[in-house]
């Protein structure tokens, strides 16, 4: 089954990259992207009530109107996603991410500084959570 992916960025240039990566990898079908946080809950918003969620999310952290940490905030309020389907996927190209401890936001979330690379995508989708 190909897999659907969200990517949230307000880089197009960088989404453009991703999206050329994820292509490369025969299980991925349907990509859609996002500029920022809130408008990737809209998006989630409509695939949830179409039961169409994305496999795995691809979000950056700092953008503007509405961050990745505030996204995923708002996203596990809503209870929009199952973590045992959906992958959340966060990054950023500013390293005081590195060393934080992601599992207090929540236990399901990886974390990857930008850029993400062919070996990160693969280890991204891959089934093991």
């Amino acid at each position: 089954m190909k897999k659907k992916i969200l990517l949230i960025d307000d880089d197009s240039t960088y989404i453009y990259i991703l999206k050329q990566l994820l292509k490369k990898h025969d299980e991925v079908g349907e990509i859609v992207t996002a500029e920022s946080g809130s408008e990737a809950l809209g998006i989630l918003k409509s695939d949830f009530e179409m039961c169409q969620m994305p496999v795995v999310i691809i979000s950056d952290i700092e953008m503007p109107v509405m961050n990745g940490i505030l996204f995923l905030r708002e996203l596990e309020s809503l209870k929009l996603v199952d973590h045992r389907i959906t992958k959340i996927v966060l990054n950023s190209n500013n390293s005081r991410y590195d060393d934080m401890d992601w599992s207090v936001e929540s236990p399901d979330i990886v974390y990857f500084q930008k850029p993400l690379n062919f070996k990160k995508i693969l280890l991204i989708l891959s089934d093991q959570h």
